[in-house]
């Protein structure tokens, strides 16, 4: 019982562990469709194996693991380049946003 439910649990994890493979070859067109295409097929098939208690689903549960885990690190290594490139542009223009606003101006007469 547990386990059956460990398996459904695992479907949304590894749809976002997948989502590392969707940024590398989000710009690689028809080659990108049929990539998610067979990894979104795999989950399902591995998930239905696993679910069955088959005696083949070990070995394809590593399999996707290993997908999984190269999917994990393409989206760690793209969420840090996008922190590294970022963070030090905010800080500098926080440290230099005096320069680029005006002070404000008083009415005459009140």
């Amino acid at each position: 019982m547990w386990f059956k439910v460990f398996v459904l649990v695992r479907i949304p994890i590894s749809l976002v562990c997948l989502s590392g493979w969707a940024m590398l070859l989000q710009d690689s067109g028809a080659v990108f469709s049929l990539m998610a295409l067979g990894m979104l097929t795999l989950l399902v098939f591995v998930s239905i194996r696993l679910f069955q208690f088959h005696e083949d689903a070990p070995g394809l549960a590593v399999s996707l693991l290993l997908l999984e885990m190269v999917g994990v690190v393409l989206l760690t290594a793209a969420v840090v380049v996008g922190l590294v490139w970022t963070l030090p542009n905010a800080l500098v223009l926080y440290s230099q946003r005096a320069k680029f606003t005006e002070p404000a101006k008083e009415k005459p007469g009140f």
